[in-house]
């Protein structure tokens, strides 16, 4: 097994083992998976990336069996994509792609690295895991003008104060010229927890939410069923914490 950095002679194998990796490991449809690799892998997109990026492949054999993507955006390292060939699966080349670019994340002056999984990707939710790493955000994101749910993972030794009250939670509040009663219960939320939000003092008759991360109230749900702070963006995902939505 060889690691090492990719260059434009390899922008082809990519684009191929992209395709068949996706193919096997995700559960969406043909069009979805054309979306996505035409999107991020085809070889003029790969090699315009090669310099910024930090890109490496496995080889088996003088063979490409697998590739990593990875980037580093205000000095937080963040792991794009980590395919191997299905049926080269098995001889640790997913866990070689990982810790080279763990190393060359490191070389460049970061120590914390989130990995970005797509919802539907099972099996790299678990093969991540390994790492020490857990699920600590979930996203919305976009190729080909659709939307994709994405985890977001991180090192537990990294955000083990993650989800923290942004500022004092206070018992009342002021919504429109009228008392709102604030309650102790958290729903956590992408930036911080939120609260329910009740029209009386003996927490009956619930008015919506409190964003501890903004202050703000939040008076609906989205078309998503998630509570979605409208003032700084802080939201919980009903599908990710069920025993805490109403």
């Amino acid at each position: 097994m060889n690691v090492r950095k990719a260059t434009e002679a390899d922008v082809t194998a990519i684009h191929d083992i992209a395709r068949q990796s996706i193919q096997a490991s995700y559960a969406i449809s043909p069009t979805g998976i054309d979306v996505i690799v035409e999107e991020w892998f085809d070889a003029r997109t790969m090699a315009d990336r090669l310099a910024d990026s930090v890109i490496g492949v496995a080889e088996i054999d003088d063979t490409v069996v697998g590739f990593s993507e990875a980037k580093i955006t205000d000095s937080e390292g963040q792991l794009l994509w980590l395919h191997v060939h299905p049926e080269e699966r098995g001889q640790s080349a997913g866990t070689e792609l990982f810790k080279w670019t763990r190393e060359r994340l490191s070389d460049r002056g970061t120590t914390d690295i989130r990995a970005r999984i797509l919802a539907s990707n099972s099996e790299g939710s678990a093969f991540i895991e390994q790492f020490g790493y857990e699920r600590i955000d979930q996203r919305d994101t976009e190729f080909g003008g659709e939307t994709w749910d994405e985890h977001i993972y991180g090192s537990s030794e990294n955000t083990a104060d993650d989800n923290t009250e942004s500022q004092d939670v206070p018992s009342t509040i002021e919504v429109e010229g009228q008392e709102r009663f604030v309650g102790s219960e958290e729903i956590p939320g992408d930036e911080a927890p939120l609260h329910r939000l009740y029209t009386d003092a003996d927490y009956e008759e619930q008015y919506g939410y409190y964003c501890s991360s903004c202050g703000s109230a939040v008076e609906t749900v989205d078309e998503l069923d998630r509570i979605k702070c409208t003032t700084c963006g802080n939201v919980h995902r009903p599908d990710e914490w069920d025993g805490a939505y109403l």
